[in-house]
């Protein structure tokens, strides 16, 4: 095979590799409502992905819709102040200045005008340890509650990991002509181009 050939088959195997990506987004995208909805309806997390055989090619997941977490601030300090006091500091209001004498001075005249914060790291690190749920162990393991988490519907989102032998049973369903009446219209476009340039 030439230069020119060579050229041309990546050229033509990029050009279908692109539609075939396509396709497999059109083919997500239109599946996503089905996912939401069963996910919602049934509470359904997981599907196995079968072939018409029954041949399991691999798990395919429904994630939950997003979720937001507003935390309760003052919560969190009252853990680390029981945890992890080091890990509060005293600062001045934003007005004040922060010059450590002065800080002294405050904290011995005039404490109304302190308050405590959470280191910043340590801040991230609590807020990577609270579970999915807004929940916080403290340092006797207890469960509290230190974020608020509202979930929205979920979206169809979903995961697909293909077992080990997937691409292969795929590959010879494909080839018996079984799966063209599934997703033959990802490889449409491809085809009726050629048709055209014929």
């Amino acid at each position: 095979m030439n230069a020119k050939q060579q050229a041309l088959k990546v050229a033509a195997a990029r050009a279908l590799s692109d539609i075939v990506a396509e396709g497999y987004e059109r083919i997500r995208k239109e599946a996503e409502p089905v996912f939401a909805e069963l996910r919602k309806d049934s509470g359904t997390k997981s599907l196995d992905v079968e072939m018409p055989d029954g041949t399991v090619l691999g798990p395919l997941s429904i994630l939950a819709g997003p979720a937001t977490r507003k935390y309760r601030m003052s919560t969190l300090a009252a853990i680390v102040a029981n945890d992890d006091p080091d890990e509060l500091v005293e600062e001045l209001r934003p007005e004040a200045l922060t010059d450590p004498d002065l800080i002294e001075f405050v904290r011995d005249h005039m404490p109304h005008l302190l308050y405590r914060k959470i280191r910043d790291a340590h801040l991230k690190s609590l807020f990577k340890k609270t579970d999915s749920n807004g929940y916080l162990k403290d340092a006797a393991g207890t469960r509290i509650q230190v974020a608020d988490v509202t979930r929205q519907e979920p979206t169809g989102e979903f995961r697909y990991k293909p077992d080990e032998g997937a691409r292969a049973v795929v590959w010879k369903a494909w080839e018996a002509g079984e799966l063209q009446p599934l997703i033959g219209d990802l490889l449409k476009p491809a085809i009726e181009a050629g048709e055209q340039h014929d």
